[in-house]
């Protein structure tokens, strides 16, 4: 995985109205790389033949 840009960090920041200096934004890079890290190994997970653990059934 590339790593999350200072840019881009910005960008997503102020799309989502936050006013964050880039000392700020460089601390929390290393906790969006991983979260999104592990949303990436969440979608490569196998899981087109499992059960969905809730069911939604219209009478």
């Amino acid at each position: 995985m590339t790593p999350v840009s200072l840019d881009t960090l910005r960008r997503s920041a102020q799309l989502a109205g936050f006013d964050w200096s880039d000392a700020e934004l460089e601390a929390i890079r290393g906790a969006v790389e991983r979260a999104l890290e592990s949303l990436a190994r969440l979608e490569r997970l196998p899981l087109g033949d499992v059960e969905p653990t809730t069911q939604y059934r219209m009478p």
